[in-house]
């Protein structure tokens, strides 16, 4: 059985009405881009050149959530998982839907 995995799993709405993507950071990349849907880990795979030293990667993925998605560095937060591949982040100021089509036009879906 072959599951696909579809952007509404790892985009979805908060509590606080923030939208809350769950992510498979790659720090120490050659490129600084998202690469995809991780289908095992049901998270957005993405990569970024820093390495996972002082915050440099999560600064990274801050930088390119925020220029991505058109939105200032304040509108992007991670919620969870700062010492982790595995991270939540929250996006203010922009909609559920939005965010999901953006992706799904990046990602050709």
């Amino acid at each position: 059985m072959i599951i696909m995995m579809d952007i509404n799993d790892v985009v979805t709405l908060a509590s606080s009405g923030e939208v809350s993507i769950v992510i498979e950071l790659q720090p120490s990349s050659s490129s600084t881009e998202i690469s995809g849907i991780n289908e095992w880990r049901k998270r957005l795979q993405v990569k970024v050149t820093s390495p996972a030293l002082k915050g440099a990667a999560n600064q990274d993925l801050i930088n390119l959530m925020s220029d991505f998605f058109g939105l200032p560095n304040s509108s992007v937060k991670i919620d969870s998982g700062a010492k982790d591949r595995r991270k939540r982040i929250l996006l203010s100021d922009i909609s559920l839907e939005l965010v999901r089509e953006k992706l799904d036009q990046y990602l050709g879906n």
